[in-house]
């Protein structure tokens, strides 16, 4: 805990000893960023929200081509890949990733389109304005499943102006590559145009010891075109067309500890014995399968935009239909056995729309329109258990869980702000969400399986009315700072459960469900935003607590999965950011959170792994335990300083760190299955000409080597306390060139 605790004193304590002993210009205030999270566009310092915002240029040069590198930046947000769903949360709550049907209760919308399936994170950026995070319950202000937060991504958009860059690089430590461009500029007198392409392999960075590859690498392209049509001044209208593909090579996910049963001591002779198998983290594994690992991602995207404008008012327009086709093969069982695979496929469909008109009233600025959306959802996964060659006669079989799931929603919203007084404003915003779906469930196999994998066939239909709402009020001390209140809600729909081979077990016999129900967030957000020294620096600080009912929680213990609702969970903490540029030559800041995020009442839990052998589900609670993915503390900070090297030329090094606390990633608190505080260390040095219009960089990521990871579970059938984890990528250096014309 001292080292957050010292980052945070530090942050502080160089922000207040500045002080303004030159005279501002804009070669040394802090950018100002403009977002849109409200519908509007305001400055970041404006928006009485937590919000976090990343440029693209920012993430570009920082070499960050993946969602999961979007939280080093971001206070309270963790984005983690796993064997099942990407897993986001925001301040400690967000959906487990074990059940496959899942939505997030952190909602992604890209460019005003919400997105039903975390599937979509595994894309590359691709010529984006801006990322912004907003930080709690959103529903009123977003829509569904923004009950933690949102993400929102907003792409460049086509320019009257002609624009062109050709940005490409080389990563030295792992061989990979990446190239990227844009093209944008007018067509005619009323419609311009915008082309950007994307492209890159990630090299392997697992060494298979057993089997002598690498593996673990990353294969991605990605292509978008935009054409804006704008007649007059009173109406536009843009198409967007996207896809993008995305397939991994091979397996990450090693030992975090293999067993010293008859199974693991027999894993670990087929990998070669006791100090040569693999049996705790690195980027080494020993493992073999019959089915080859990969992780391959397809999706695709239209959308048409068209804006009016009558008298003081502003109608849109947003229509899209979006696809996704992913596979994944897994060797779940992790060693150098042959005894359980599973492949995962996913299909996807969406239709969205929604209509929006924003004007003003007198001193009300008034925000209202409706939301429609249509989903179709395909799941299969196929289990193949080869337990007989290995003492287990019980386990041979394949299995076939499959889940079909058709959705849709339509949610009308109003929000007004209104002006009391020059120094006081105060919002209101008000949603309702009607949701429909129907589930088809089943499970078959051939083979032999405990009667705990019994086949079933079930059906479901689930019919909900969600209300959010929120309020907020603004107190402008003067034009550079302003403290706020907020309270604020948000839903989200309850679903099916799906890829649990005990469901019909648990049906039959111990009273389950194949469903779980909605859950609420309702939450309260004191905070200030500050721009200090005639724009020199900026500091925003926040202090929020959140309560949820009926949390959505999803964990996998070994032998099978846990799928319901938590009670009661309470999340609360602070979050810091600041930024400072004391000169034109230097600037630094950073962020820190500090997050107590804990089960009030969670009856029916699985038991955690030091519980008394008496220990049951049935009458199990983890009450006081706190939630998974929620560290303690996480922080970064950064300091970049300039100069020129020749007249003309000028050398930019940036570094900066970032830390997160202990984060546990099932909630049977088993250390095994958590990953430790650490620290990582990125850097960066670019030379490029004052006047020019290219750069040249040398940019290096997790420099000191850590390994971490992001998901961890208790390997199937090995047994003997064997836990399996999926391990980050190691050090990157990245050399890039970028040209703009």
């Amino acid at each position: 805990m001292k080292a957050p605790l010292m980052l945070g004193a530090s942050l502080l304590a160089l922000g207040l000893s500045t002080t303004p002993a030159f005279a501002a210009d804009t070669t040394t205030t802090v950018e100002e960023l403009v977002v849109t999270v409200t519908k509007r566009a305001q400055t970041l310092q404006e928006v009485p929200i937590s919000v976090a915002a990343v440029t693209g240029d920012a993430l570009a040069a920082q070499a960050v081509h993946q969602f999961t590198d979007l939280q080093s930046t971001v206070p309270n947000l963790q984005i983690d890949q796993t064997n099942g769903n990407y897993a986001i949360t925001i301040r400690g709550l967000g959906s487990g990733a074990s059940n496959l049907a899942f939505e997030q209760s952190v909602g992604l919308f890209v460019d005003g389109v919400y997105s039903s399936r975390a599937r979509s994170l595994q894309t590359a950026f691709m010529d984006v304005e801006r990322v912004e995070v907003v930080r709690g319950p959103q529903g009123a202000l977003f829509g569904k499943n923004t009950n933690a937060g949102a993400i929102s991504i907003v792409s460049r958009a086509p320019t009257r102006d002609f624009a062109a860059e050709v940005r490409a690089g080389a990563e030295v430590e792992q061989g990979g590559w990446s190239g990227s461009g844009y093209i944008s500029g007018p067509l005619s007198d009323t419609v311009a145009a915008r082309l950007s392409v994307t492209a890159g392999h990630d090299g392997a960075y697992m060494n298979n010891r057993l089997t002598h590859t690498d593996e673990y690498s990353t294969d991605y392209v990605g292509g978008r075109a935009q054409v804006l049509w704008r007649p007059t001044d009173t109406f536009d209208a843009t198409l967007k067309l996207e896809g993008s593909q995305n397939d991994i090579d091979g397996s990450n996910i090693v030992f975090n500890k293999l067993g010293t049963n008859a199974l693991g001591n027999l894993a670990r002779a087929q990998a070669g014995g006791a100090g040569v198998a693999q049996e705790w983290p690195g980027f080494w594994r020993t493992a073999a399968t019959d089915r080859p690992d990969y992780n391959n991602t397809k999706s695709g995207a239209g959308t048409a935009t068209l804006n009016w404008k009558v008298g003081d008012w502003k109608l849109t327009s947003i229509t899209s239909y979006s696809g996704i086709k992913s596979d994944q093969e897994i060797d779940t069982d992790v060693s150098a056995l042959k005894l359980l695979d599973a492949n995962q496929a996913e299909r996807s469909s969406q239709f969205f729309q929604e209509f929006r008109a924003l004007g003003s009233l007198g001193d009300a600025d008034i925000t209202t329109g409706v939301t429609y959306m249509k989903t179709k959802l395909k799941i299969v996964q196929l289990v193949f258990y080869n337990g007989a060659p290995y003492g287990l006669a019980a386990y041979q079989a394949n299995a076939n869980r499959s889940f079909h799931q058709d959705g849709s929603s339509i949610s009308p919203y109003v929000a007004v702000d209104y002006r009391l007084s020059d120094h006081w404003q105060a919002s209101a915003s008000l949603r309702y969400s009607r949701e429909e779906k129907t589930a088809h469930i089943t499970n078959s196999y051939v083979g032999t399986l405990p009667i705990t994998s019994m086949p079933y066939d079930f059906h479901g239909k689930k019919t909900e009315g969600l209300w959010d709402y929120s309020a907020r009020i603004k107190y402008k001390i003067n034009p550079s700072a302003q403290i706020y209140l907020s309270y604020a809600t948000g839903t989200k729909g309850g679903g099916f459960i799906s890829n649990d081979g005990a469901l019909g077990y648990n049906v039959t016999f111990n009273n389950g469900k194949i469903s779980y129900e909605p859950e609420k967030a309702k939450s309260w957000e004191l905070g200030g935003k500050f721009r200090l020294f005639d724009g020199r620096g900026d500091l925003n600080v926040a202090l929020f607590s959140t309560d949820f009912k009926n949390l959505q929680v999803s964990s996998y213990t070994g032998t099978a999965f846990t799928t319901g609702n938590a009670a009661e969970a309470t999340s609360r903490g602070v979050e810091i950011e600041t930024n400072w540029r004391p000169t034109e030559h230097i600037s630094f800041g950073g962020s820190i959170a500090k997050l107590d995020a804990k089960y009030d009442d969670y009856p029916g839990a699985a038991c955690v792994y030091n519980a008394p052998p008496t220990c049951v589900p049935k009458t199990n609670n983890l009450k006081g335990y706190r939630l998974t993915r929620a560290p303690d503390w996480k922080g970064n900070a950064y300091v970049e300083v300039s100069g020129h090297v020749t007249a003309g030329l000028t050398l930019t090094g940036r570094v900066s760190a970032d830390y997160t606390d202990l984060s546990y990633y099932q909630s049977d608190m088993n250390p095994l299955n958590a990953q430790k505080a650490y620290t990582k260390l990125n850097a960066r040095l670019g030379l490029k000409p004052d006047q020019g219009d290219w750069e040249l960089a040398l940019i290096g990521r997790n420099l000191t080597n850590e390994v971490t990871f992001s998901q961890a579970f208790s390997v199937p059938l090995i047994g003997g306390d064997s836990h399996g984890v999926m391990i980050n990528p190691p050090r990157t250096i990245t050399l890039e060139a970028v040209k703009r014309f």
